[in-house]
């Protein structure tokens, strides 16, 4: 149900040339300078070839693009509490483009590393072992909270079903995407120059940024296919699906909800007489479904009011 959130206010639908420094960092790392720059004096170790550290500043900037862009995307999206198929539709097809262009982006960011790392490698005896298990340079980013309705409502607002997307698992995958990627803006934003860097800190952080782009979201967040938990693109492609052959209507949409509140009611209900023996965690969880899927029901109905203004 719940999902990643957004400011409601700024520019449309952006391109990812107009993005570029526009999320927030630290303070000192707006004052040291972008992190376009940061990565050419960062990466810039004369032990490893010119060619070499070119090739992993073009990669790692083309990631760092896209990961502005997809914030500020979820960030922008809809203005002002603007709404109509148009802007949903236009919303879901840059996101289904920018998963396609992160795919190909993680493909060369992934030769980039490996040929960096291994020049690293080849200059430091030893580097890989005692780099293993070690920090990384970035500080750790608090738990990001774009404030604003939920994704469901948004695309609710835009006349797509609620449980449509719910279907989707739309805001799961987003809320995985939005954490790991403003981890990855975080380190562009806080690389220090070369030489201040330990080369292992440097090589472990090169390393999972990779990683956790190849091994994890790409796979994962991207391009699983499970219907039950699909990744973004195989979610876009099951919201569409649904969207073409069910009802969407406001009203279905609150009709469903009710059903599942009414569902985690009867569960509650038929647990009661062994409340005393259910751990504390237990009863929080089900107090919390019940009190969201009330929200949920809450929200609904005040767009169909809202509606019939």
């Amino acid at each position: 149900m719940g999902s990643r959130q957004r400011e409601s206010a700024g520019p449309a639908l952006l391109s990812p040339d107009r993005l570029r420094g526009d999320l927030p960092s630290s303070s000192a790392a707006r004052r040291a300078g972008s992190w376009e720059r940061r990565l050419s004096m960062g990466l810039g170790l004369g032990v490893v070839p010119e060619t070499i550290q070119a090739d992993l500043v073009q990669a790692l900037g083309t990631v760092g693009v896209e990961a502005e862009f997809l914030l500020a995307l979820l960030r922008d999206f809809p203005l002002g509490g603007t709404s109509g198929r148009e802007r949903g539709a236009a919303f879901l097809a840059q996101l289904g483009a920018w998963a396609r262009r992160v795919v190909a982006a993680g493909n060369g960011l992934e030769a980039a590393t490996q040929g960096y790392l291994a020049a690293l490698e080849a200059a430091f005896r030893g580097l890989r072992a005692a780099a293993y298990g070690g920090g990384v340079w970035w500080p750790e980013l608090p738990s990001l909270l774009l404030p604003g309705d939920r994704t469901e409502l948004w695309l609710r607002r835009c006349g797509y079903a609620y449980r449509h997307v719910v279907a989707a698992h739309l805001a799961s995958q987003i809320d995985a995407l939005t954490e790991h990627l403003a981890t990855l803006l975080q380190a562009l934003h806080t690389l220090p120059p070369a030489g201040t860097l330990p080369v292992p800190a440097l090589y472990q952080g090169l390393d999972e940024l990779t990683v956790t782009l190849q091994g994890y979201l790409i796979p994962q967040q991207l391009l699983k296919a499970d219907r039950q938990v699909p990744g973004l693109l195989a979610g876009l492609a099951r919201l569409r699906e649904l969207d073409s052959r069910d009802d969407r209507s406001l009203a279905s949409d609150i009709a469903w909800a009710q059903a599942q509140y009414a569902q985690a009611r009867a569960v509650t209900l038929a647990s009661s007489p062994r409340i005393g023996r259910r751990p504390a965690a237990g009863l929080m969880a089900t107090s919390g479904a019940l009190r969201e899927w009330q929200g949920v029901i809450a929200s609904l109905e005040a767009l169909a009011a809202s509606a019939a203004r």
